[in-house]
């Protein structure tokens, strides 16, 4: 799994860094991690690092002790921690400064080489200004960038925009975020909402109580802009182009063990807590089976081996720029 993950990273920072910025081919590149929700990542202090610590503990018991960025990182990579709140207790939706707006200044920060504030495990792998920039984003992560390279372009409707409380807009820098970032991967990202915040927020009398039973979820404005209804959705506040080009990654598999029982509450193919739909940007519900971009399996022999692959087809991305 981590060398077929970190030859997959390769051959698209390779491809990306040809296409835009053959000159620094041989500078190291800097992987830019945006977490996704429920993550107290404003807080950076010693003993207590959400946002670090998000990437590298798994919760679940079939993966604890793994180590997302021992799977990213190869020599002479740097990364580069993104902390931002995104918990049900503060409830800021995607478009708000404390979430668009606090994570575009980091990006920028770290982009100048001031680093990212948190002591590496891994040696010497603080950004430098002269890396080459790819973002790597999960769940909510991936709706943050939706919207926020969609909007880093003169012209888009919330152009370097994001909001307070009282719903005022403040002037974030978008564009200086995502200037000569050469792509963003999103993994298992919540781009077109999730199945479960439907749940929460307008779901069955079932739903309320199977919510007020075992997950004690409320419909913060957080949960609330998670939605798939087309309302909240970040791909409909954005403008033509997006800043970078998304690489979407995802998968269908619910997590082991009792994790994995969110999962028959969800409709189309999911893994347990978005919908495969949304974790690859598709048009059309987010909710929907990708059962007509169904790749052939392989073949020998002309008998079918591996796994299927689940993509978008060309007239059924959902963004402009996306790749799945």
């Amino acid at each position: 799994m981590t060398l077929k993950f970190r030859t997959f990273l390769s051959s698209i920072t390779m491809a990306a860094s040809m296409i835009f910025a053959g000159a620094t081919q041989a500078a190291d590149n800097c992987y830019i991690m945006v977490h996704g929700h429920g993550v107290q990542g404003n807080v950076v202090e010693s003993s207590n690092q959400p946002a670090l610590e998000s990437w590298r503990d798994s919760y679940f018991s079939n993966y604890e002790g793994s180590d997302f960025l021992a799977y990213l990182l190869s020599p002479s990579d740097n990364y580069a921690v993104i902390g931002y709140d995104s918990t049900d207790e503060s409830g800021y939706p995607y478009w708000r400064n404390e979430t668009a707006g606090e994570i575009a200044r980091q990006m920028v920060a770290v982009k100048q080489g001031n680093g990212d504030g948190y002591t590496h495990d891994q040696a010497n792998t603080q950004c430098a200004s002269n890396d080459n920039f790819y973002v790597v984003s999960h769940s909510q992560g991936a709706q943050q960038m939706v919207f926020m390279a969609g909007n880093a372009s003169a012209g888009s409707p919330y152009y370097n925009t994001a909001f307070n409380a009282a719903g005022g807009a403040v002037s974030v820098p978008y564009t200086d975020a995502f200037n000569n970032v050469l792509a963003i991967f999103t993994l298992g990202g919540a781009m077109s909402g999730t199945e479960g915040s439907d749940r929460v927020c307008n779901g069955t009398w079932l739903d309320s109580l199977i919510n007020a039973a075992f997950l004690g979820k409320s419909c913060n404005p957080s949960v609330q802009w998670l939605q798939t209804n087309d309302s909240y959705l970040a791909r409909n506040l954005i403008g033509s182009t997006l800043a970078a080009p998304i690489y979407a990654m995802g998968g269908y598999k619910s997590f082991p063990g009792i994790q994995g029982a969110s999962a028959g509450f969800l409709t189309g193919e999911d893994d347990g807590y978005i919908n495969l739909a949304s974790q690859m940007g598709c048009s059309g519900s987010a909710k929907r089976n990708l059962y007509d971009d169904l790749n052939e399996y392989k073949t020998f022999w002309g008998i079918a081996y591996g796994s299927p692959i689940f993509r978008c087809n060309n007239s059924g991305k959902g963004t402009p720029r996306t790749y799945t």
